[in-house]
Formats: C-alpha cells, structure tokens, sequence
C-alpha cells in the first residue's frame, strides 16, 4: 500500500541531508562569521594579556557592552527599514537628564519620572519620523539635526552640569545594580535582544519591517502602510536609547549632559558590523548582540594591553571601515 503522507517526505529528505551539507550551511550564515570573529578577537586579547579572561573583566565588558547593545537593537530594526538615526547618542544623554530633574527639582517619583522620560522618547523618535517619512527629509540629515538640537537641549536643561544627588530608590537597584554579581545591565541588554529577536524576526511586524527595507513599492502594494512601520521604528529606537540611558544612571546614580557623543557611530557600526545590510531588507538581532560585543571586547581589549586612546580611537575607526566593507562587498555578492 504507497504511503502518501507528504509530511514524511519532508522528514527523509531533510534525514538525508549531510551533515557536511548542514555545516556548509552554517558557514554561510553572517551570524557565524561574526561569532568566529568574536572568538578570534577574544584569543587575541587573552594571549596579550592575562587580565582579559578573568571573571571581573569579563563582567566589566558585558557591563561595557549593554549600552551599546541595547541601543543597537533598535538601530537595527530601523536600519533594516532603510534609514539611520543620528541623534540617539543626545537622545542617551536628554532622556536621563529630564529623569533626573523631575526627581532632584521637582519631587516626582523617579518611577514616575521614567515614564514620563518614555514619553519624551516617543515625541522625539515621533520628531525623526515625521521629519523623515512625512516631510520626506533624508534621515540622514533629518537626525544629524536633532541630534545638534536635542544635545543642545540637554546642555540647557542641565546647564551643562551633571545631574546628580537623587533621593535612594530600588530603582537604582533594578536597572543598575548586580543580580548575584551578575550587572543588571549585561541581563536587561539579554532580555531586550531576546524582546527583539521575537519581534523583529518572529512576528507579522517584524517581516514588515524586513518588506518596508527591502522593496518600499513592492510592501505598499501589498498592503504594508511602509510610513507607519519606518515611524514605529524610529520610535523604539529613540526608546531603546533611552532605556540604555536610564541603565546608566542607575549604575552611576548620576548622569552628564556630554554622554553618549559619538555613540551614534558606534552604533551603527555595531549593527553593520553584525550583519545588518546598510540599504536596509536584512538584519540580525543575534548579529547586533554579536557586533556589540565585538566593539565592546575590542574597546576593552586595548584599554587592557595598554593602547593609548587616540591609538585606540584609530584601530576601532578601522575595524569600522572593514566592516562596513565586508557589509557592501557581502551584500553585493549575495543579490
């Protein structure tokens, strides 16, 4: 009697796939490229130094890393979408800002001050998308702006002083303490890739996000609405900014008007270096874990065998270029 399950012919043909076959696979995946990458950097510096793989340095850098992680996470999904945010490096500095002078000159709640610091995250990643997809402003330019006026703006809040004496609170605790030595900030920057990883490639608006970036025309004529999903994502990135933000001030119970310049590059580096296609339809939240940690370990690494900073500032600027070269080159071939 012939078996016409076709389910079980799905099951022997993936049965007699090799493991050779399998594994050739896995090589061609950019998310392994980068993890090998990651380890071989993690060799390197711990054959430099004895001080790189010791389990106080190693916490130091997932510590390190979880600002810079967390905010790449939505620089990924927004990059995806085709378009860049220049300003969340100022948006890292105002949001805390705001949050902590609510609390130290204005007596609220610092739980009610977050909130409130949330809503001041949404109307500025509602500002870059609006700017962007509505006025139809090039991001690029569009967050170059606010990326001077929201730094400005959190010169003039602050005065240009850092914000600090705040009243005792868990919250201090929750988003910048240590859960059995572990930083707070190394497990929320765990919870927010595994948030991401479901939303940006498990879910109905994650592939709407990879449509939008990918082919514009062909997801409207699909019925994707492209100017919301590209808005949404301006607005978890502006949120994942500030979220890295408020981590930092829970870790240092301070926070300075100057943080975060440059971190926008980073960032963006972070994110390409991990994967995520530069004109946008391809991206990876593992491979934004992985590029963070790469930045992360290098910036650690040399500060450990002694590079001075603007050695330092160099060698990272080229690990920066090669990436995004491997990037182009990487996507030009697979198209």
């Amino acid at each position: 009697m012939a078996d016409n399950n076709p389910q079980k012919g799905n099951l022997d043909n993936e049965s007699q796939i090799s493991p050779g076959t399998k594994f050739k696979e896995l090589l061609r995946k950019k998310e392994f490229g980068v993890f090998l990458a990651l380890l071989l950097i993690g060799l390197f510096f711990t054959i430099m130094t004895d001080r790189f793989l010791t389990v106080g340095n190693l916490m130091n850098v997932l510590r390190q890393t979880a600002v810079l992680g967390i905010i790449t996470v939505g620089m990924t999904m927004l990059i995806t979408s085709q378009e860049f945010d220049l300003s969340v490096g100022s948006i890292y500095a105002l949001t805390p800002i705001i949050a902590g002078l609510l609390v130290r000159d204005f007596g609220l709640n610092i739980w009610v001050a977050v909130i409130i610091t949330a809503g001041v995250a949404v109307i500025a990643g509602l500002i870059n998308g609006f700017i962007t997809v509505k006025i139809g402003i090039p991001s690029f330019i569009t967050t170059l702006g606010t990326m001077m006026f929201f730094r400005g703006l959190t010169l003039i809040l602050s005065d240009g002083w850092p914000i600090a004496g705040l009243p005792d609170s868990a919250f201090y605790s929750i988003v910048g303490g240590q859960f059995f030595s572990i930083p707070m900030q190394s497990i929320w920057f765990i919870i927010i890739v595994l948030i991401g990883y479901v939303v940006f490639e498990r879910s109905k608006f994650g592939y709407k996000i990879f449509a939008t970036g990918g082919n514009k025309e062909a997801a409207q004529l699909s019925g994707i609405n492209t100017d919301k999903i590209k808005m949404i994502c301006f607005i978890l990135t502006a949120l994942t900014a500030t979220f890295a933000g408020l981590t930092d001030l829970g870790y240092l119970g301070s926070v300075s008007p100057t943080q975060g310049s440059g971190l926008e590059l980073e960032v963006i580096a972070a994110s390409v270096i991990g994967g995520t296609a530069l004109f946008g339809g391809s991206g990876s939240i593992v491979g934004a874990f992985l590029g963070a940690s790469i930045m992360g370990v290098v910036r650690n690494g040399l500060t450990l065998i002694g590079t001075s900073a603007y050695f330092k500032q160099a060698l990272i600027g080229l690990v920066i270029v090669l990436a995004v070269i491997v990037n182009v080159k990487y996507t030009s071939n697979s198209e």
